[in-house]
């Protein structure tokens, strides 16, 4: 900015603001664009580490956004050894080790590594699926030197997310400081072990959600009980949680003439959880456990088939009757071990639903049930699990975090 007239600093300033120069345009600085670090002169070695840490800082946050509530593990190197967290405990890792390669371990640990060392050694077709899984994972991405290293992301198989996404589902409950070893021992029993790992499922699914879990007493035989009670924490409302998953005999972790098997999809699943009381707005999360439908998922016949067995269900008397016995249901089908061990993804598939909820206007949805809305929206966004470690730089040299 330059001056009208030759007055000096004591003349008017042209912009108009009637101020004299010397207190309006002459102190502001002229403008100047910020440099790109590259280009400051400072030290590469400072440059670089500048960028670690802001890549640390901008995956921090955006850790909510892609994986929800549970926290990451805080992970650090500390003279050449790399340190990392779960839950209230630390353990060191190899600096070879792949961030899968933790939380498979960090799985075998939880169901006791003796166990798991004894199921290997069986003969095949006596072995825990879980220790099957394992094997296949083992064949894929063990490299030379005894590191999980050799995976392909986006070329995984059902058998490998099969086991990772448990070891990841007890991740987060291990975060949520909130592992229920009762749950882990029912995941050792091959007769419980399909609904423990759906209820583990659901547990880390709401957790990610932002939501806590009580859960309930299964050593109280006094009366029927779900899985326990939800509070979201932002909000405090709190629902009434049950998971189901059905039960296919001679079906599960086989492919054998699945295509010349017509597997029943109802909702006698969803009558069974509303016989149980309920103080609170019910949940209730139902696995199908089908095979993949490699066509569009939307247009999927079991979909239609449940959706058509639950408004029958409605019209029962004793609930047409009874409009406060009402639920969201949340229904899923995780086909893993539907596919062979060379077979891709089978992907997930979620929809969500309504039981016997008349005043229920899917329109408005959102704005009348955000808490619900959230959490739909969380099982579809936080579904995919993290790629590596996420490592703070600043504590590279031993300093602390």
């Amino acid at each position: 900015m330059t001056q009208s007239d030759g007055g000096g600093s004591n003349a008017l300033c042209q912009c108009g603001s009637g101020e004299q120069y010397k207190h309006c345009c002459d102190s502001i600085a002229p403008s100047a664009a910020p440099l790109p670090i590259e280009e400051t002169g400072l030290p590469s070695g400072l440059v670089e580490a500048a960028k670690k840490a802001y890549a640390h800082m901008r995956a921090r946050n955006e850790w909510p956004l892609r994986y929800g509530a549970t926290p990451p593990s805080a992970t650090l190197r500390w003279q050449g050894q790399r340190i990392v967290s779960a839950g209230n405990r630390l353990y060191e890792v190899p600096t070879e080790q792949s961030w899968y390669g933790f939380l498979y371990n960090l799985l075998i640990q939880e169901l006791g590594a003796d166990w798991f060392d004894q199921e290997n050694e069986k003969a095949d077709g006596h072995r825990h699926i879980l220790v099957d899984w394992y094997r296949d994972i083992c064949i894929r991405e063990l490299d030379e030197e005894g590191f999980f290293t050799r995976f392909e992301l986006g070329n995984e198989v059902g058998s490998t997310l099969a086991f990772r996404s448990i070891a990841y589902d007890v991740f987060c409950m291990m975060q949520a400081m909130n592992l229920s070893a009762k749950l882990m021992a029912r995941l050792r029993h091959p007769d419980q072990f399909e609904g423990a790992r759906y209820e583990l499922w659901v547990a880390a699914t709401l957790a990610r959600a932002g939501f806590s879990l009580e859960f309930a007493d299964e050593d109280d035989r006094s009366s029927k009980h779900g899985e326990g009670i939800a509070t979201h924490k932002e909000t405090g409302k709190t629902y009434w949680i049950e998971a189901k998953r059905k039960h296919r005999p001679y079906f599960d972790y086989l492919q054998a003439m699945l295509d010349k098997v017509v597997l029943k999809i109802d909702a006698k699943l969803v009558a069974a959880a509303m016989q149980k009381p309920a103080e609170d707005e019910r949940l209730i999360f139902i696995d199908v456990n089908r095979p993949p439908w490699h066509r569009n998922d939307i247009k999927a016949p079991w979909i239609r088939a449940f959706r058509s067995s639950l408004k029958k269900l409605e019209m029962q008397r004793e609930f047409r009757d009874a409009p406060e016995r009402n639920a969201f249901v949340l229904v899923t089908n995780h086909p893993y071990h539907y596919v062979s061990n060379i077979e891709p993804d089978p992907q997930q598939h979620f929809f969500t639903t309504s039981f016997n909820k008349s005043e229920l206007h899917w329109e408005t949805f959102e704005a009348d049930h955000p808490v619900v809305y959230n959490l739909m929206r969380s099982i579809t966004d936080h579904f995919s699990i993290p790629e590596t470690f996420l490592e703070d730089p600043t504590a590279a040299q031993g300093r602390s975090v």
